[in-house]
Order: structure tokens, then C-alpha cells, then sequence
């Protein structure tokens, strides 16, 4: 794949940057106190976070003003209304919370919620800026290729930094439970994600990279990263991405022949080697931890009770939700900081309202994007990267809990997906730099 660039980049540089760097975020470099005992108020990360949110706002802002068109220059499905009904849902969970039994009453937890809120809505308004200004035939594009850029970024940044900083990058992890455990990511950034972004960026490559050794060795470069980061969830479903993808959604049967050989043939490896896979999924921890999945099934169960007395409205927000876990929580170890659980953690933010407008997201974005993925390699790419969110799901939380890490490319997909037309034609492989300049000028319309 030729150096590139779309053609939103050229005619919008400002916001398509900054949009990019609010996506890929700022790293973890100071984090104090990981067992969920305090609410990490102040700290290098946290004042470098306010400071993106409040600059990102600030152009976006005089943006706006400047090019003195509204924030949707054209008019895009992308089930605003869900959108709006929950945020407003989630306020009002904020707005009325209950006093947590265990900690003192603050204004400090309401206002770092409210902030929380405004972060995913600031990247709201910059990626539906950035899509309506792109023309329909390059706004996949636009949403492949940052999806790509951000994960290629954040990986180079992850490999740049272990050499300066080792025990920060290939340490433990901010979880308590697994401090004896080196992975790759450490504090910097949380295994899981980078597994996942490592993920995004194999099947970037796989799809859109030259042939050639570049192709391959980024293939096996992203590979080697999942694999050291040790999150067994993210890789389960990397693989299960992988074998749903040469079995059953490629064209090619050699890829999928090959596949099954392959299935076939690891299968009695694998049970011969039980053993040595067991101790490599299990990190070092007992049978009783791997059987409650490292207290996430003791997690679920306290959400669920909490959510049962307050079904409605829920506890507010991220923290009021941390409240709640914190009040129902019986061991003295470890504090969660979260559900681990989109959908539970969602419920306990915004109560059962609040999940069944999420549920409708889910569900609108993955039918869609499984109906689109036959139309070539991007909405194909655009679906395994969401089936791989989904999979994500189950033992960890994106919307629900705050915005950092993946939770921007997860927005981006969903509105990539969503605002996409099936009447717009699909793009095959991605424009080179040495394209045309297109030459464009959109005015609110109906299409």
C-alpha cells in the first residue's frame, strides 16, 4: 500500500489531526493507586487528559466558527436520536446518583462524570464533523484508514517506548489481581487494548498493505504483539476473527481449505500440549480463579443485585457506578473499578433504559455491518474489527465505563458504519497519495 492520504485530510487538516490525536489519546506515563480505593484524581495522565479534552474542544470550536457551516454539512442515518436519548439518560443518572455508603459525598465524583460525558461527546462531534465534510464514495476510506492509523500509531508507540521505559511498557498491568504477571502494555497502555489495536492492525495489513515482505512482516509483527500481551480474551476472539474470516467470509478456497487443514491439524497439537497451554492461559493463577474468570463472574453478580434496586436510572455515570460496586463489593483486596462487562456496567450506569438503547446500537451497527461486509474488503475489515468489539464485550467495557484506550475507534466504527449508504459504490483498496486532488464543496442537502 502507497503512502496516502484522503482527500478530507487535504481539504481539512485541522480537524482531520486533531481528530486523529484525540483518537489515539495520551498514554498512561504516571497512575497512582490501582486498587480502586481512590479515585486517581490528580496525576500526569489525568492533567495530560484534561488538557487534550479542553484543547481538542477549543478547535473544534473555532473550527465551526470559521468555516461557518453546521456540524453536519449533509445529512447522514446514524440513529441520532438513540444517541442524544442516551446521553441524556446517563445525565440524569449523574444528576441524581445516591450517596455511596463507603465514601463520603463529593461534587468532585458528579463533575469527573459530567467530564467523562464530555470527552465521548467531543469525539462525537469531531468524527460526524469529519465524516459529513468527507464525500460519500471516500467516507469509508476515511473511517478504514484512521482505524488503521491510530492502531499502527499506537503500536509503534508501544515498541518505541519498551526500550526506554521497560518495566512501564512490559510490566504488570493497572489489575491488582495479575501484579505478578509481565505482559505487553504494562501501565502504558492496558494489554487488552493493545492486543486488540495489534488486532485492528493485522487486518489492515492483511488487507490493504502491497504484497510483498512488508505485508507479511507487519502480519507476523501484529501477531508477535498479541501474543505477549497475554489477554486471553482479545486473543480468543483475534483468532476466532481469524478462522470466521478464511472459513466462512473469504472468497478464496485455497485460504479456506487451508484453514480447516490447519484447525484440523492444531487440534491433537494442542491436546498433546494441554499442559504447557493450560499454564500459559492461566498466567500463573489456580483453578479457582481461572474458574471465575479472574472475579469477574463475583462481579456480575454484586452489578446485578445493585442493579436490581435502582433499575430505571441507575447510579450515574462511571464513578456513580464504581459507587455502587464498591458498596456491594465484599472483599477487602481489590475494588473494581468496573463491571467488566459492557451491558452490566451500562445498567448500572444508566439503569435498563440506558441498556436497551445500547443494545439497540449494538445490534443496529452489527447487522448492518454484517449485510455490507460482502461489498468488498473495507466494510469487510469494518465488520471484523465490530465483531471483535463485540467479542470484547463480554469481559470488558467501552462506552459504559470511560473514554480512553479503544473506546474512539469503537465511535468511529459505529458511525462509519451506520452513516454508510449501500446505493454509495464500495472502494476496493485504498487511493495512493499521487491521486487526483478532489475539488469539493458540500452545502446541507439530503443526501
Amino acid at each position: 500500500m502507497r503512502r496516502s492520504i484522503t482527500p478530507t485530510a487535504r481539504c481539512y487538516p485541522l480537524l482531520y489531526w486533531t481528530t486523529f490525536a484525540y483518537l489515539v489519546g495520551v498514554p498512561n506515563f504516571v497512575h497512582f493507586d490501582v486498587t480502586g480505593r481512590s479515585g486517581n484524581a490528580l496525576n500526569l495522565t489525568s492533567i495530560s487528559t484534561i488538557a487534550l479534552a479542553c484543547i481538542t474542544g477549543y478547535l473544534l470550536t473555532m473550527f465551526l466558527i470559521f468555516d461557518r457551516r453546521p456540524l453536519m454539512v449533509r445529512k447522514v442515518d446514524i440513529k441520532l436520536w438513540v444517541w442524544v436519548l442516551l446521553f441524556i439518560e446517563l445525565l440524569i443518572g449523574v444528576a441524581l446518583h445516591p450517596a455511596t455508603r463507603l465514601a463520603p459525598s463529593s461534587t468532585i465524583g458528579s463533575l469527573l462524570a459530567c467530564f467523562r460525558l464530555g470527552q465521548w461527546v467531543i469525539a462525537f462531534c469531531l468524527i460526524l464533523a469529519l465524516y459529513t465534510r468527507t464525500p460519500p464514495e471516500h467516507a469509508t476510506e476515511l473511517v478504514v484508514r484512521l482505524l488503521g492509523r491510530v492502531s499502527w500509531t499506537w503500536l509503534a508507540l508501544v515498541w518505541t517506548i519498551l526500550p526506554i521505559m521497560p518495566d512501564q511498557v512490559y510490566g504488570s498491568s493497572d489489575d491488582p489481581l495479575e501484579a505478578s504477571v509481565r505482559r505487553l502494555g504494562g501501565q502504558l497502555l492496558h494489554p487488552a487494548h493493545v492486543a486488540f489495536l495489534a488486532s485492528v492492525a493485522f487486518f489492515y495489513a492483511l488487507f490493504f498493505f502491497r504484497r510483498g515482505p512488508r505485508k507479511w512482516g507487519a502480519c507476523i509483527f501484529t501477531v508477535i504483539t498479541i501474543v505477549l500481551t497475554g489477554s486471553r480474551a482479545q486473543q480468543a476472539g483475534f483468532l476466532l476473527a481469524v478462522l470466521g474470516y478464511a472459513i466462512l467470509l473469504s472468497r478464496k478456497p485455497v485460504l479456506r481449505w487451508g484453514a480447516l487443514f490447519t484447525a484440523i491439524v492444531a487440534l491433537p497439537i494442542g491436546l498433546s500440549l494441554s499442559t504447557g497451554l493450560m499454564k500459559f492461559v492461566g498466567r500463573g493463577q489456580n483453578m479457582k480463579s481461572l474458574t471465575t474468570l479472574n472475579d469477574r463472574t463475583r462481579i456480575w453478580q454484586i452489578s446485578v443485585d445493585a442493579i436490581l434496586q435502582r433499575p430505571l436510572i441507575g447510579y450515574g455515570y462511571s464513578v456513580g457506578a464504581r459507587g455502587a460496586i464498591r458498596d456491594h463489593w465484599h472483599f477487602a483486596h481489590w475494588i473494581p473499578p468496573h463491571a467488566h462487562n459492557e451491558f452490566i456496567e451500562i445498567a448500572l450506569d444508566g439503569g435498563l433504559i440506558a441498556l436497551a438503547m445500547l443494545l439497540f446500537l449494538y445490534g443496529a451497527v452489527f447487522w448492518k455491518s454484517l449485510r455490507a461486509a460482502h461489498r468488498g474488503p473495507m466494510h469487510l475489515f469494518l465488520f471484523l474489527v465490530f465483531g471483535q468489539y463485540c467479542l470484547n464485550t463480554m469481559t470488558g467495557s467501552e462506552f459504559s465505563y470511560q473514554y480512553l484506550g479503544t473506546g474512539g475507534l469503537l465511535l468511529l466504527t459505529c458511525i462509519g458504519v451506520l452513516a454508510d449508504s449501500p446505493l454509495v459504490p464500495a472502494g476496493l483498496k485504498l487511493r495512493s497519495r499521487s491521486a487526483k486532488r478532489l475539488q469539493y464543496s458540500y452545502a446541507p442537502s439530503g443526501t
